[in-house]
């Protein structure tokens, strides 16, 4: 998922740059959620180098679990995670569990409720994709209802209020299966589009693609520190593995459509290496 600094958004605001999936902006409306994490929970997201502080329960796309940082796990998926390990500073990073099956078409959908701006993002999203040239391909389906067939990802709508300076805009739910299918889907939060900064339909595809590149197994390329957030957080291994994908460079990549807070809203040609490199 993504995350975005409202105080620094509204700064970039004036250049007309924005971050795209997993970040969050400030502005002066409480978060509501109060599902606190259990101290056991806490601890084995913790011992993943996850930041439990603002982690909470929740549901998401259909599942109870916990939602922390820019992803969302369920309980069984806590159990599974491993603790997190020191892996060297570089740059494009994926997990272990990668889509089989290749070449493949993946189905993507999107909800209504995210309106025309969804509808015209994840077509914007969907051509950036299929332009790289890897042996995945996209292809837009009806967003499926009771009873019909899901697209392999799901676009829906959530809604979350800003909490500690930070909203978050989008939130893949996963990573690829063992099986080696794409993660289910992803959610993007509705409360951007209320603020004064809201997205642009290239910034909402931005957001988007990042939440792809999750569905099928980008870790951020800051995974080791979220400097683009202006942190200082391992995110570590996870559970799924941060593997580094030979032939990137190593050091920061400010323009990665990967970093954990953007400004990206396009895939930069170390974002077309990786993507090649393992599909």
């Amino acid at each position: 998922m993504k995350k975005t600094n409202l105080n620094l958004l509204a700064i970039l605001s004036l250049a007309v740059v924005f971050f795209t999936a997993c970040n969050s902006s400030e502005e002066s409306v409480p978060n509501n959620e109060t599902n606190q994490v259990p101290s056991e929970i806490a601890s084995k997201l913790e011992a993943a180098y996850f930041d439990s502080s603002s982690a909470k329960i929740t549901t998401f796309m259909g599942e109870q679990g916990v939602a922390v940082e820019d992803m969302f796990f369920t309980f069984e998926q806590i159990d599974e995670l491993n603790e997190g390990s020191n892996i060297p500073n570089t740059e494009h990073y994926r997990t272990t569990n990668l889509v089989k099956g290749l070449p493949r078409v993946i189905t993507v959908s999107v909800s209504p409720d995210l309106g025309n701006l969804g509808s015209q993002a994840i077509d914007v999203s969907i051509n950036m994709l299929n332009n790289l040239g890897s042996q995945l391909t996209y292809q837009r389906v009806p967003f499926g209802g009771k009873g019909k067939k899901k697209a392999d990802i799901e676009v829906t709508e959530f809604y979350e209020l800003e909490s500690g300076g930070f909203i978050t805009l989008g939130r893949a739910a996963g990573f690829p299966t063992r099986k080696g299918d794409p993660a289910k889907g992803f959610g993007i939060n509705s409360r951007w589009f209320e603020l004064s900064i809201a997205p642009t339909v290239n910034e909402l595809a931005g957001t988007m693609s990042h939440e792809i590149g999750h569905c099928i197994g980008f870790r951020h390329t800051d995974y080791r520190t979220r400097e683009s957030c202006g942190q200082n957080i391992n995110e570590g291994s996870a559970g799924v593995g941060a593997i580094y994908i030979d032939g990137t460079p190593t050091g920061s990549d400010p323009t990665s459509i990967m970093q954990s807070c953007g400004p990206a809203d396009t895939f930069n040609n170390n974002d077309k290496f990786a993507m090649l490199a393992i599909y």
